[in-house]
C-alpha cells in the first residue's frame, strides 16, 4: 500500500503521518549505526505506526475537518502543546511526527511490537505435564516491558497532547 502523507490539509485518504524520507533522515540522524530501507518494508512500519498513533481514544481538541474528511487523527482543533502554546489546527505537531519515527523504528526493528496479541501477565513460559515440557520462549523480558523505552519516549513527546478518561494529561495506555 502506498504511503498517503497527511500534510495537514485534511487528507482524507491519508495513512501516514510521516514520509520515507523523513524517517530515513531521522534514523540517519539519531540511529546511526541503523541502515532504512528506502522501501515498502520502511513503508508497512510508517503505515502501522501511524495507525497506532491515530487510535488514541483521548486526544485533546477535535479533527479539524471531522469524520471522513481526514484520514487520520490529525490535524486536530483545540490542542495546545507543553508550553500552553496552541498548535496550529492545519499541521501534523513535530511532537507526533517525532513519536511516530519513533514507533516505526520499533516496528522496523520488530514487525507487529505495537499492537501484541498478549494479554500481560497472562502469557505462558512453558508448559509441563509430568516429564514432557514445551517451552515457549526463552523466560526472558516479555514484549510489553521490552516496549518500555518506546512506550516512554511515545509518551513523553505526547503527554500534553492526550489525556486519558480520568482527566490526566498522559496518553492511553501508560500508567502515571
Amino acid at each position: 500500500m502506498a504511503l498517503v502523507v497527511e500534510t495537514g490539509g485534511c487528507v482524507a485518504e491519508a495513512n501516514a503521518l510521516v514520509t520515507r524520507a523523513e524517517l530515513i533522515a531521522y534514523a540517519a540522524d539519531y540511529y546511526p549505526s541503523v541502515t532504512v530501507a528506502d522501501d515498502t518494508t520502511t513503508d508497512g512500519a510508517i503505515l502501522r505506526a501511524s495507525a497506532w498513533l491515530s487510535s488514541f481514544p483521548e486526544w485533546d481538541g477535535a479533527m479539524t475537518c471531522g469524520r471522513g474528511l481526514q484520514g487520520l487523527a490529525w490535524p486536530r482543533t483545540g490542542v495546545t502543546d507543553c508550553n500552553d502554546d496552541e498548535v496550529p489546527d492545519d499541521e501534523v505537531p513535530i511532537e507526533v511526527k517525532q513519536a511516530a519515527f519513533v514507533g516505526a523504528m520499533a516496528e522496523l526493528t520488530s514487525p507487529g511490537v505495537l499492537t501484541p496479541t498478549i494479554t500481560p501477565g497472562k502469557e505462558k513460559k512453558s508448559v509441563k505435564v509430568d516429564v514432557i515440557s514445551v517451552t515457549y520462549r526463552d523466560g526472558g523480558t516479555d514484549p510489553v516491558t521490552a516496549m518500555r523505552p518506546v512506550l516512554t519516549t511515545v509518551s513523553d513527546l505526547l503527554k500534553c497532547m492526550a489525556t486519558l478518561p480520568d482527566g490526566k494529561k498522559i496518553p492511553w495506555p501508560w500508567v502515571a
